[in-house]
């Protein structure tokens, strides 16, 4: 019987202990030029409170995202035998018993529509309709810009051998973007219920063994990451372009990376 498992074993072996290096400081040289835009915020902070409601950077933002990016990366490099493995080992045990179809396809969405639709319900919200577009929009962009250099850089197998891009993944780095958003624009007890949609694309990503916990980790911390530099990057891309938001009804277009398939899309939207 062929063993999907041996064969990741000798990727990794080929391709992580020789570029493995190379790859991680390339991800960390791209984290690092992320973070190079946050000196931006010091001129914006004499603007009126209102203007920069979840705007200004927060060195404590970073805990969380860096502590998931940090632990997938020492999973995937040092500890894939004891976790990575035993994890898939599980999943899959469980799938033969319990097998269920791939809805994370789908799932991974709703974060992203809770975000830009919450705000037309009776709830409070931190920014209009247009911000919050223009903020999702941005996240999702960086979002993009650390995901898909990352699978190319790690170039790993994934559990099913289908292909070399397994880490980070893709649909949790786009699921976790949306559910950062919607915590940082409508508060932890509606955004619990979007981490939790975007906890459960992860987990399905492992169980339908198209990903190991190490890129689900990764994912995850990724895309809380780009979630808050989309609002950490809203005001001055606002003032940058010169965009004006308002009440007023209108519809607008933006490009966005779906680092899930690799391709480039675009965002739609009309505020009411």
């Amino acid at each position: 019987m062929f063993d999907f498992h041996q064969m990741a074993e000798s990727g990794r072996i080929r391709t992580g202990r020789r570029g493995g290096r190379a790859a991680v400081l390339r991800l960390w040289a791209l984290l690092a030029a992320l973070l190079m835009v946050l000196p931006l915020q010091g001129q914006y902070r004499t603007a009126p409170a209102d203007s920069l409601r979840g705007s200004a950077f927060r060195p404590v933002q970073l805990i969380a995202p860096c502590a998931l990016m940090t632990g997938g990366l020492c999973i995937h490099y040092f500890a894939h035998d004891s976790w990575d493995a035993a994890v898939r080992g599980r999943a899959q045990d469980i799938y033969a018993q319990h097998p269920v179809g791939g809805f994370e396809d789908y799932l991974q969405y709703v974060p992203l529509v809770m975000d830009l639709g919450l705000g037309f319900a009776p709830v409070k919200v931190k920014h209009g309709f247009w911000d919050r577009f223009i903020e999702a929009a941005l996240a999702h962009a960086v979002c993009g810009i650390i995901s898909g250099p990352a699978k190319l850089g790690f170039h790993t197998l994934r559990p099913n051998g289908v292909d070399f891009k397994s880490f980070p993944s893709g649909h949790t780095s786009f699921s976790f973007t949306g559910a950062a958003l919607v915590g940082i624009e409508y508060g932890p007890w509606i955004g619990a219920s979007a981490y939790l949609m975007a906890g459960t694309v992860g987990a399905m990503r492992i169980y339908h063994d198209w990903h190991w916990m190490s890129d689900v980790l990764m994912g995850a911390g990724i895309g809380i990451l780009s979630a808050y530099a989309g609002s950490w990057l809203l005001e001055p891309t606002k003032k940058l372009l010169g965009i004006r938001t308002s009440g007023r009804k209108d519809i607008a277009l933006l490009p966005a990376w779906q680092p899930a398939s690799g391709s480039l899309c675009l965002m739609f939207g009309y505020s009411f």
